[in-house]
């Protein structure tokens, strides 16, 4: 009870410190679909539809649970990270064993970037990860700071339509979750996207025809899809979304860059 009020409030401070500030110029709406955890369904499913509507989508994956049977989903193969990024879709990095980021230490926090980095390039080739998911949502101030350093953006689960003034430490995203495809509030929040010019950034699991209570159906994505294309949105991943806004990524670009920016700019433990 009292660690999971500490995990809030630490989560809760670090969200309210707006500590990677940019203002948007991009001259449309934008809407991105991520994927957490990246169950195989994600990849058999949801990557399945975003090619069949011509579109990507940013997927981020914490390369030592590939392959592992979870409560709800077996997690994405080794292989099928590979193929996702030779079909043009990003992959995000996820911490390298799915851990709660507020647990960890300076160090520690820099040893699963350095695995996941080093996991993802076996698998990929000289991939660039760019963007990060905080596990679980959880974040706290210390690892935020350190994060953001090497990554162009940090996404967490706070709810809302990222528009003008954004903190590019945590940005917000809704949900997309549920086994019913109703158009209605997909619509209110898209047209909620194009009044304020925003970049809407879908998260989801997985995308099963019986869903967990953090996925979707097929019929689900495929609906959000069908209103974007709609209303004309161009559907980019994260990475494609920051240049969009103009802030192309000016990050660590390995593991040893990052080292590199650590020794220079101590972080408490």
């Amino acid at each position: 009870m009292l660690r999971g009020f500490r995990h809030r409030l630490l989560r809760a401070a670090a969200g309210r410190l707006r500590s990677k500030t940019v203002r948007m110029r991009n001259d449309a709406p934008l809407v991105s679909f991520t994927f957490d955890d990246v169950p195989d369904s994600a990849y058999l499913n949801g990557a399945r539809i975003l090619d069949d509507f011509g579109s990507r989508g940013t997927f981020y994956i914490a390369a030592g649970t590939c392959g592992k049977q979870e409560q709800h989903w077996r997690v994405i193969l080794p292989e099928q990270v590979a193929a996702l990024h030779a079909r043009g879709h990003e992959i995000g990095a996820h911490t390298f064993s799915h851990v709660n980021v507020q647990l960890l230490s300076a160090r520690g926090m820099r040893a699963e970037i350095r695995k996941n980095e080093e996991r993802l390039r076996q698998l990929c080739g000289d991939i660039r990860i760019e963007n990060f998911a905080y596990p679980f949502g959880d974040l706290s101030l210390p690892r935020k700071l350190q994060l953001q350093r090497h990554y162009a953006s940090c996404r967490g689960i706070y709810e809302g339509i990222n528009a003008g003034r954004i903190d590019l430490g945590l940005l917000k995203v809704e949900p997309l979750y549920g086994r019913v495809a109703d158009a209605d509030p997909l619509a209110s929040l898209l047209d909620n996207v194009v009044r304020q010019n925003g970049w809407l950034i879908f998260y989801t699991h997985d995308v099963a025809e019986a869903p967990s209570h953090i996925g979707c159906t097929p019929a689900l994505l495929e609906a959000a899809l069908r209103l974007v294309q709609e209303l004309g949105i161009e559907v980019v991943t994260v990475g494609e979304g920051l240049k969009r806004i103009g802030r192309a990524p000016k990050i660590a670009s390995t593991a040893a860059d990052f080292d590199c920016l650590e020794a220079n700019s101590a972080i408490s433990s």
